[in-house]
């Protein structure tokens, strides 16, 4: 068969272009392949490495001067942060209305405040240093709570001199907050960092008080990710890990490259457990 002009033309070009490929491959290299993944155990190799390296005393103090510097604070000594905590805790039951007297317990002076209809607590700090707070409380009558306005805050640290406000309910005539428990533990001015930058979640708060956390932090710095486990949950639902036990932890170690162990408890003296011991 007489192959025409134009068909003939696009044979010819098409022969031209896989000369020009070939050419170009025989004098230019090869064609660049995408690198191979990384095997899944040469990976879980590489991660565990790391963890290995942060759990050194040399990385947790590199850690303690690097972010003694991001949140501007005094860069704390290993042995200062290894020293125990000053915990105060109260479990009396105590009722508060507002316009009622402060309570002034644990460092802490709470007041209930009803304004643009809702009931809220104000947690201010009359000790000379940061605390950690934890405040369980129920508004009562519940069943009259069926909403609120959330207040940013920060769930977890008052600074000393400062004052926070979480708001509990909708406020309606009549109503109190019912206190069951006033926990607070003194910090050095990085725990306090460390601990606000931990989501109160993950320090066994109920899911009503944990929403609303949003301390002032460095530009570039947030409320870290933390998901606990079953087992976690559990141990601090039924009591073997509780609240002071897990601020104690979070105040020691930055919560980016920490996890809190199922071992760990609150010292009660001073470099009570080697640093770091986190997972």
């Amino acid at each position: 068969m007489e192959v025409t002009g134009p068909i003939r033309i696009g044979v010819i070009a098409g022969a031209v272009g896989l000369a020009v490929a070939i050419t170009s491959l025989r004098f230019c290299g090869a064609v660049t392949l995408p690198a191979k993944p990384v095997p899944p155990g040469e990976l879980a190799a590489a991660q565990g490495g790391l963890r290995t390296a942060s759990q050194t005393e040399s990385s947790w103090l590199a850690f303690v001067d690097k972010d003694a510097a991001v949140a501007g604070v005094p860069v704390p000594s290993g042995a200062a942060m290894g020293k125990k905590l000053l915990y105060r805790g109260d479990e009396g039951h105590h009722s508060l209305v507002p316009g009622d007297r402060p309570l002034e317990i644990a460092g802490l002076r709470l007041s209930a405040v009803a304004a643009n209809r809702t009931l809220a607590l104000v947690i201010e700090n009359r000790s000379d240093r940061d605390l950690a707070y934890h405040v369980v409380t129920r508004p009562s009558p519940a069943s009259a709570c069926t909403r609120r306005e959330v207040l940013d805050h920060n769930a977890q640290v008052v600074a000393k001199g400062g004052r926070e406000e979480r708001s509990e309910c909708d406020y309606h005539d009549g109503m109190s907050l019912e206190i069951d428990r006033i926990e607070s533990v003194e910090l050095l001015p990085l725990q306090a960092y460390y601990v606000s930058r931990v989501p109160p979640l993950a320090l066994g708060s109920e899911p009503r008080l944990a929403h609303g956390h949003d301390p002032e932090l460095p530009t570039g710095q947030s409320v870290c990710n933390i998901a606990l486990s079953q087992a976690q949950r559990a141990a601090i639902a039924n009591g073997d890990v509780t609240w002071r036990d897990l601020v104690d932890f979070y105040a020691r170690h930055r919560c980016d490259t920490y996890r809190f162990p199922s071992s760990y408890r609150a010292f009660t003296k001073d470099d009570d457990r080697a640093l770091p011991d986190g997972d």
